[in-house]
């Protein structure tokens, strides 16, 4: 298991600026309102990882564990996340990426098969960089929930940005679905 996530936390390293020709930021594509986190504090809500100001953050409450889940308004391809938090211990360190995951529960996240697990290192949480994923993985994706097992150290964990980078697949608003019956 140990020489595993070596493995995969070496094909996780970040990458740099240059994410393809076809990647684009997809942060217009979140659906915010079908987007929650589970474990946050009050006063440093989700809300603070799209204002662009990495002095807001979102920060865990009651222990480093953080549920994001993300919603995204049409089915996308995922290639990249960029993860920016402090270089501290508050820096989030073990990620595990769940593809169309829905409503997962902590003890899901901890006993369940992850689509992708890595370690984020300082290189991985500057502005600059975003950290590739098996992108045939990510394919075909409505929903995405990111398990943060812990922090570097702290008792909380905090994080200032989350950005996603890939392609949409083309006339698949779920915004413009209505439930029938």
């Amino acid at each position: 298991i140990k020489k595993k996530k070596q493995k995969m936390a070496a094909v996780a390293q970040s990458s740099p600026p240059n994410i393809g020709k076809t990647a684009q930021d997809l942060s217009e594509i979140i659906d915010r309102s079908q987007s929650f986190c589970l474990n946050q504090d009050s006063t440093h809500p989700m809300e603070n990882l799209f204002m662009g100001d990495e002095r807001l953050f979102l920060q865990s409450d009651t222990d480093e564990q953080l549920i994001v889940s993300m919603t995204f308004k049409d089915t996308i391809n995922l290639e990249f996340i960029s993860f920016v938090a402090p270089l501290d211990e508050h820096a989030p360190l073990t990620v595990k990426l769940f593809a169309n995951g829905n409503n997962l529960s902590f003890e899901n996240c901890e006993d369940m098969q992850p689509t992708q697990e890595f370690q984020l290192t300082p290189a991985d949480l500057t502005p600059d960089s975003m950290t590739k994923l098996y992108a045939v993985k990510f394919q075909r994706l409505n929903t995405l929930t990111i398990f943060i097992e812990d922090s570097n150290g702290a008792d909380v964990t905090q994080l200032s940005s989350l950005k996603f980078f890939g392609t949409t697949v083309i006339g698949t608003n779920m915004a413009e679905f209505k439930k029938v019956g």
